[in-house]
């Protein structure tokens, strides 16, 4: 399958425009005290209703829920150990040897985070990777401030901040063992890509525009499709085209349940790509791997040395997979997450949170998914 094999027809009369709006980033001033304050409180006697209604920090209240929904869990178990019942142990994710893996990654950090080990593995097995960043990662005015020392961040600082995590993601990339040039930046907008799916759609409207660096479309250097702007058939012309000329046998991307926008729309985007590519050639065939990096207060309910999946989502259809790390994939994990120095600054715990000694994934059910949507599924 060649590069220009693929386009998207922009006047395809079965894609919709709708608006979409809303947005989830990482808390960094909700550490693991406010936590423990909040569980504190229900083990005096607090009742939850009360004790949601008096936070600010949705982390927290989750956090309760979560536990809350554990211990029941925890109950039902150990009444089915006593009735006999076995407790099946979780699949494993498989890897074969010479997989070639094509990571989507919203913001750098994200495919450390996720798959850290999993990449080293399938390094060492002899495969290929190609991770692809959706955006720089550059639309987070808390790290921006911090890094900067300013209460009111211009757009030339968000775009310096950008380029900082860039650096940080070959960084962290080369502390993986894996070599400079398996990495694509895309450019799109941090923050604005569930957007793209619905009212900046095609180029019936004016491009999005960052309201963080005031850009509209990518550096025209990296363009990979010409006169690329801030459209969702863009992004979905450019994701096809690194599928058509990568040829991965497998594809991670994060789940739809992701409660961050632009993870959400990840997923969609993915799908749209592939709905495309499926449109070119009938017959490709790729394992689509899921993985979910905000979900509530997951995984800070628990700091055990494993990484469990969130007691409060479902599988899919293959259930959690567990990917277990050898000693020294973890310690190369934890090196590379070290390396994206601007988010340890204001969120080490939340990086820490992930370096665990397993890694988990499911897989979707059958999808065919088309853009645009009609409505919003992205927060």
């Amino acid at each position: 399958m060649y590069l220009d094999s693929f386009s998207v027809d922009t006047n395809d009369a079965g894609r919709r425009k709708s608006t979409l709006s809303g947005s989830t980033r990482k808390d960094p001033s909700t550490a693991p005290g406010q936590i423990a304050a909040g569980l504190e409180a229900v083990r005096v006697g607090t009742s939850l209703a009360d004790l949601c209604s008096g936070m600010h920090r949705r982390l927290i209240c989750s956090t309760v829920v979560s536990l809350a929904a554990s211990l029941v869990s925890l109950n039902v178990s150990a009444a089915a150990a006593r009735r006999g019942q076995p407790h099946a142990a979780p699949p494993t994710l498989s890897v074969p040897d010479g997989t070639r893996l094509l990571v989507l990654a919203p913001h750098p950090d994200d495919e450390v985070l996720a798959a850290g080990g999993l990449m080293q593995r399938v390094s060492e097995g002899g495969g290929a990777i190609r991770v692809v960043y959706l955006t720089d990662g550059d639309g987070y005015p808390e790290g921006v401030r911090f890094e900067d020392h300013v209460a009111s961040p211009t757009a030339a600082e968000y775009r310096g901040y950008g380029r900082r995590r860039r650096r940080e993601a070959a960084s962290a990339l080369a502390a993986l063992h894996l070599g400079d040039s398996i990495y694509t930046f895309l450019g799109f907008p941090d923050g604005g890509l569930a957007k793209l799916m619905g009212s900046y759609w095609s180029e019936r409207r004016v491009a999005y525009r960052s309201p963080y660096t005031r850009l509209d479309r990518p550096p025209r250097s990296e363009m990979l499709v010409a006169a690329t702007e801030y459209r969702g058939e863009d992004l979905t012309q450019e994701i096809a085209l690194i599928i058509g000329e990568f040829r991965p046998t497998m594809i991670l991307v994060p789940r739809r349940e992701d409660q961050h926008v632009d993870h959400c729309a990840a997923w969609f985007f993915l799908a749209d790509a592939l709905t495309d590519v499926r449109r070119v050639q009938p017959d490709f065939s790729t394992d689509v791997i899921n993985y979910i990096v905000h979900y509530d207060a997951w995984p800070f309910q628990d700091d055990g040395p494993r990484l469990e999946p969130p007691p409060a989502l479902a599988g899919g259809v293959s259930g959690w997979m567990r990917f277990p790390l050898t000693a020294a994939e973890a310690r190369a994990k934890r090196t590379a997450l070290g390396r994206y120095r601007t988010q340890v600054h204001v969120m080490s715990w939340f990086l820490d949170g992930f370096a665990r000694s397993n890694e988990v994934f499911s897989r979707p059910a059958p999808f065919r998914i088309a853009l645009p949507l009609r409505h919003n599924r992205c927060g």
